[in-house]
């Protein structure tokens, strides 16, 4: 039976709850785990293929808050830089 909705119109969205690392992993393990840079290129990638929506949880990374609000700065501004 159809809904009668134009999946056109539908908006994505995407959770990802990261574990950071200092080293680059392997492409096969993301979203699993990452640098902040394969977080963004991650998040870059998402926005082409169609994501509006992108949460990404923070709060579960073992470090201050003060780091964390730093971290998600530095997150959405390389998001912005492309």
């Amino acid at each position: 039976m159809q809904a009668d909705r134009d999946p056109a119109a539908l908006r994505m969205a995407l959770r990802v709850n990261p574990e950071l690392t200092d080293t680059k992993t392997d492409p096969d393990r993301m979203p699993e785990a990452g640098t902040l840079t394969q977080y963004i290129d991650y998040a870059c990638a998402a926005a082409e293929a169609g994501v509006r929506e992108l949460f990404v949880d923070v709060g579960q990374i073992p470090a201050t808050l003060a780091e964390r609000v730093d971290l998600a700065g530095r997150f959405l501004e390389g998001v912005r830089q492309g």
